[in-house]
């Protein structure tokens, strides 16, 4: 079901999302965010920005390949090397394109729509993009990292 962003002032954004709700049905929440995220031409969108009050966010995890995974209940459990500052834009903020300094590498856990729990280390553009949908669920927008 395609759904419009919301407006970025609206408190679902700048406030943290609680864990998933346990009766969520994970697998259409999955397909509502693929299909609104290459809808809105994303590489990432978080629930919240659909309007959506779970905590769960899908990204492309490969460029060249356009492989996804959907994170629900996502964790960031250790940033490495330096920090990088690259240009990000955010479909919430459509007029926006901001200098943005994150970790390069991170290790994250999430649960996957089975419920079953992954943890991997993201690089470069990967883990910029995990981070910024990460930041989404914690109640940050992007301007807020400049």
């Amino acid at each position: 079901m395609l759904k419009k962003l919301i407006d970025s002032k609206n408190e679902l954004l700048h406030n943290r999302i609680d864990k998933c709700s346990e009766d969520l049905d994970r697998s259409k929440l999955s397909y509502t965010l693929h299909e609104n995220m290459f809808h809105h031409e994303g590489c990432g969108l978080a629930a919240n920005q659909i309007g959506i009050k779970e905590r769960a966010f899908v990204m492309i995890l490969d460029q060249e390949f356009v492989e996804t995974i959907t994170c629900f209940n996502p964790v960031i459990l250790k940033s490495y090397g330096k920090l990088s500052m690259q240009e990000e834009g955010c479909l919430s903020y459509p007029d926006d394109i901001v200098n943005v300094k994150r970790p390069d590498i991170i290790h994250v856990k999430y649960e996957d729509e089975g419920g079953k729990e992954h943890e991997i280390t993201l690089q470069g553009i990967a883990s910029r993009i995990f981070q910024h949908e990460y930041d989404h669920l914690e109640g940050i927008d992007f301007t807020q990292r400049q």
